[in-house]
């Protein structure tokens, strides 16, 4: 079953208010995005790059997102491989 931290990420959003453009991290539910890689989502926890998984039979894992480098899943406490330490990714979405 999937980590229950991970059913949401981060989703960076552009916004042009009275002609300014500001980009900023909003929290979506992994249910809520496209199944195609993605280079505008991170993890809420570490920052880290994460890719969606959706469900696939009536009694697996719910939609979710993992990491995509093992050792920020090693490291995260949202992490499948969390090892005790929370630390934030080394290489972060910015």
């Amino acid at each position: 079953m999937s980590h229950s931290l991970m059913l949401k990420c981060q989703k960076k959003m552009v916004r042009i208010i009275g002609g300014k453009t500001s980009q900023n991290w909003i929290e979506v539910f992994a249910s809520d995005l496209p199944s195609v890689m993605q280079p505008d989502i991170r993890c809420i926890h570490c920052h880290g790059m994460v890719r969606v998984h959706r469900k696939h039979v009536e009694h697996g894992p719910r939609d979710h997102v993992e990491h995509v480098s093992r050792q920020d899943a090693e490291n995260c406490r949202g992490g499948h491989h969390f090892k005790g330490e929370h630390r934030m990714s080394l290489q972060t979405v910015q």
